[in-house]
């Protein structure tokens, strides 16, 4: 049979690649990258403590996991350019009904309404476009994607520290609906008339030679998948690898713990969450790269790099160069939830049924973001020991749990069927 592929990218697969590179760092960098700095803000204004109003991020994490699975059916069977495109409007719609009605409850319907629209937009779109445009290098057009919502929340926070704090005059208010706006023009263009769901549809084929013999999207299906005992290992790996990836969030409040040091803790621990986000985005892409390579090499050394930055946060207090170093290293780890796991789906489950089977996968993964701030809160109550030494047990976890899946790849790869 002849295997139909280009071996050119034409202008249709890089519009992919751009619309997957404006939904991460237009939609998704708003949402989930700029909310630290509205908070030390609104609350006072609404007159309500900082918990109550960030209660509002767990609910749109939990709208995320609880909607995966219906949006991944909505992008398999319907034109994913209007699937898109409502998740598109529904964020946009979040920050524009903050900015008139500028009350705690409708930060909670904004969680729900946000997470509906994110769950395509951030955990399927990129993914599932890149799984079925790309015979190769889907990882590093992973990667390359999920680096702007890093590149985008960098941008996007100075933005709003020149509009709220130069003296422009303009309320948060007035930001959050400038914040819709953003969403809507920065994305809506490319999800209405950039994207299509196949190349088929736009007139072109995928690009790179096919990985299965026959040249067509082969996998398992989503029905056989939930019954195999390797998708429940991926699906509990991936959810403890975003429970990790928050353990960055603790950094300040872990530098601000310590006592008898010689810089100035909390200083410190602002520059190493900002050291991890720059590093995690540019991880995204070199893990990204690495997993098309090698999906397996690639996982250790996210392992690796996770344990060892651990332990350099936990035990470099000495020096802030040693805290840095180990935020930048966690950052190669941090970059593993959105770039890694999806190139593991499609590695050992095909692409057949890619969209419904990552969707369940996203669900318990989002259930884990939404739980992970109080979690380690209330861990960091007790001791950052203790958080630290819970986060090494769980890279362990995560490391049996890989190796299990890895371990029978290919009894899932030959029943594989087009």
């Amino acid at each position: 049979m002849t295997q139909a592929y280009t071996s050119k990218l034409t202008a249709r697969h890089i519009l992919i690649i751009v619309s997957g590179i404006m939904m991460a760092f237009g939609c998704s960098a708003l949402v989930f990258s700029t909310w630290s700095a509205f908070q030390a803000v609104v609350p006072d204004l609404l007159g309500v403590d900082k918990a109550s109003w960030a209660a509002y991020i767990t609910i749109l994490y939990f709208a995320e996991a609880f909607s995966a699975p219906f949006i991944g059916k909505l992008m398999t069977k319907y034109d994913i350019r209007l699937v898109l495109s409502a998740s598109v409007i529904l964020v946009g719609l979040g920050f524009i009904l903050i900015s008139i009605f500028k009350s705690l409850w409708i930060f909670y319907l904004a969680g729900i309404l946000m997470g509906l629209g994110e769950v395509g937009l951030m955990w399927l779109a990129v993914p599932t476009l890149c799984s079925r445009w790309f015979n190769q290098k889907s990882g590093t057009i992973i990667g390359l994607c999920m680096a702007f919502t890093g590149i985008g929340g960098a941008f996007w926070l100075q933005v709003f520290n020149f509009l709220y704090q130069s003296g422009s005059g303009l309320s948060v208010w007035t930001i959050y609906l400038i914040w819709g706006i953003v969403a809507l023009v920065s994305s809506l263009p490319f999800t209405l008339f950039a994207i299509r769901k196949t190349p088929q549809e736009a007139g072109t084929l995928p690009y790179g030679l096919p990985q299965t013999a026959s040249g067509k999207p082969e996998g398992v299906s989503a029905q056989f998948a939930l019954k195999s005992k390797v998708f429940y290992s991926v699906f509990f790996f991936a959810g403890v690898i975003n429970l990790l990836t928050i353990v960055a969030h603790q950094l300040p409040s872990y530098t601000k713990s310590l006592v008898g040091v010689s810089f100035d803790p909390l200083a410190v621990g602002v520059m190493m969450a900002t050291v991890m986000m720059a590093s995690q985005a540019i991880s995204k892409l070199a893990l990204g790269a690495a997993a098309d390579k090698n999906t397996k090499a690639s996982f250790v050394a996210a392992i690796v790099s996770g344990v060892l930055g651990i332990l350099l946060v936990w035990f470099g207090t000495a020096s802030p160069i040693l805290l840095y170093s180990g935020a930048a290293i966690y950052g190669f780890f941090f970059a593993a939830c959105m770039v890694l796991v999806p190139v593991v789906v499609q590695k050992i489950f095909g692409t057949r049924e890619y969209a419904e089977i990552y969707a369940r996968i996203s669900m318990f993964v989002n259930i884990f973001g939404g739980l992970a701030p109080v979690f380690w809160a209330y861990l960091g109550d007790f001791s950052y020991s203790l958080v630290f030494g819970v986060a090494l047990v769980l890279l362990v976890l995560v490391f049996i749990l890989g190796s299990y899946s890895f371990a029978h790849q290919e009894q899932i790869q030959e029943k594989w069927t087009a």
